[in-house]
């Protein structure tokens, strides 16, 4: 007699199968990421022992290693003989972060998007495009890395943020996962360790599960990464390279200051690591700080993207590289690209020399100011990180908030918000936050609203 014919039998997982629905371990692995999803299965919990839920399921064991498999090679889940299997402490990062939402009735705090109402400016372009450029010469394939014009438009633009560099070290790629892909596909092999710190942007763990490549977790100290932590990584293990987003940091907003990036810089020339700079955010500093490719021009790729500085739509990046790492990267763009679109890549270039891209930045600040103080008005008395420039913030929760917890409450009230588990990396030490997309809601009605559901929610929680 199966168990599953006992009702009280003690399970951690009872999952729900139709088993009429063929091969039974990919519904077995359906369930266990839709429970995982739906919050019924949370970080660290234990799953039963696969000899017992196989029993329990009336299905053979190799029925649920097969589906356990499957969900480890996702990230979901973790074994380790003798301990048993537990949803992994990050499964949270391995959830999608940018699928649209549905349900029009949800205020979206979660998924970042860029402002759209500056989309005019592109338009505007678009039309005057054909004036400016023989259109002929866009629709063909070009040089791969970019033309010598591009990548002068190129240099204008990161000068404005600070990077001083010369067109035969800029590549043009298409966006900033496509870079972080291009650069680990090319620089990286299966095994190799990056270091990063134990909250940060999910994008380059993805990338990095699928290359097979290690990401080794950097505690903070005091809003920082811990340095002292960091060299005795280096000294112990093979590190190859380092990620970090030095301004307005994805997902904590912070800003590195020029003590920590000089320190930081000595111990990534110390240990020849590759730094991996994402400057995403740079634009919207005030004044921004001496980038890391400045201090080590040798050892540092920078990538800037413009998706979120201009448009979502426009997926260009100018990666800054030194020139010994010039053609690995040009076959890694060759073979994984062929080459980045040279209509977009055109547009951003008459974009930067015509001024526009400078009016779009400044009418971004504008508007992101205005949302910030709606956040800060609203959540006054809550510990906010960032500033009024930040493109999202990161709310940190009182004890004994969890905040897995309060993100799948907040959905069911109708707002989106991303917990800090989606950004962990291995099993870190949990800052229990949210991060607030304040720039994603389209109105700022939506935005207060959104806001103050969060605020009621927080104010409601109970104590104990």
């Amino acid at each position: 007699m199966p168990v599953n014919s006992f009702e009280n039998y003690p399970m951690s997982w009872r999952p729900k199968l139709n088993k009429e629905k063929k091969p039974v371990y990919l519904s077995i692995a359906a369930a266990l990421e839709k429970d995982i999803g739906a919050g019924i299965l949370c970080p660290n919990d234990k799953l039963p022992p696969q000899r017992e839920l196989a029993d329990y399921l009336d299905v053979n064991l190799s029925t649920i290693t097969r589906a356990f498999k499957l969900c480890e090679a996702k990230g979901l889940i973790s074994g380790t003989i003798g301990r048993g299997t537990y949803v992994a402490s990050d499964v949270s990062a391995n959830l999608p972060m940018l699928h649209e939402i549905e349900d029009f009735n949800c205020i979206n705090l979660g998924a970042s998007h860029p402002l759209y109402q500056q989309n005019k400016y592109i338009t505007q372009m678009l039309k005057r495009l054909p004036s400016k450029v023989n259109i002929d010469n866009i629709l063909k394939y070009t040089d791969i890395s970019g033309s010598l014009p591009q990548k002068e438009s190129a240099c204008q633009w990161l000068k404005m943020l600070g990077i001083h560099t010369k067109p035969e070290n800029i590549l043009i790629t298409s966006g900033l996962q496509n870079s972080l892909t291009v650069v680990l596909a090319s620089l990286f092999h299966y095994g190799d360790k990056i270091v990063t710190n134990s909250l940060t942007y999910p994008g380059i763990k993805n990338i990095a599960n699928m290359l097979g490549i290690i990401l080794v977790p950097i505690p903070y100290l005091d809003k920082q990464m811990d340095l002292k932590y960091l060299e005795q990584v280096c000294r112990t293990e093979r590190i190859k390279g380092i990620y970090v987003i030095p301004d307005f940091h994805n997902p904590t907003t912070v800003t590195m200051d020029i003590n920590e990036r000089s320190q930081l810089s000595s111990i990534i020339e110390k240990y020849a690591l590759i730094n991996i700079e994402d400057g995403t955010y740079t634009f919207l500093s005030e004044k921004p700080g001496i980038s890391l490719y400045e201090l080590l021009p040798d050892q540092t790729i920078h990538i800037c993207t413009l998706s979120n500085a201009l448009s979502a739509g426009l997926r260009i990046s100018f990666m800054v590289t030194p020139l010994i790492f010039r053609e690995s990267l040009l076959t890694g763009i060759r073979n994984i690209n062929v080459m980045s679109s040279p209509i977009e890549t055109e547009l951003a270039s008459q974009l930067i020399q015509t001024g526009l891209a400078g009016n779009i930045i400044t009418d971004k600040i504008q508007e992101i100011k205005k949302r910030n103080r709606i956040t800060e008005n609203i959540l006054a008395g809550n510990e906010l990180w960032g500033n009024q420039r930040s493109q999202f913030r990161w709310l940190t929760l009182r004890k004994p908030i969890n905040s897995h917890e309060l993100e799948i409450c907040l959905k069911k009230k109708g707002v989106h918000v991303f917990c800090s588990e989606r950004f962990l990396v291995g099993n870190s030490n949990l800052i229990p936050a949210v991060r607030l997309a304040v720039c994603s809601p389209d109105r700022h009605e939506d935005l207060a609203r959104g806001l103050n559901i969060i605020k009621e929610t927080l104010l409601e929680w109970p104590q104990k």
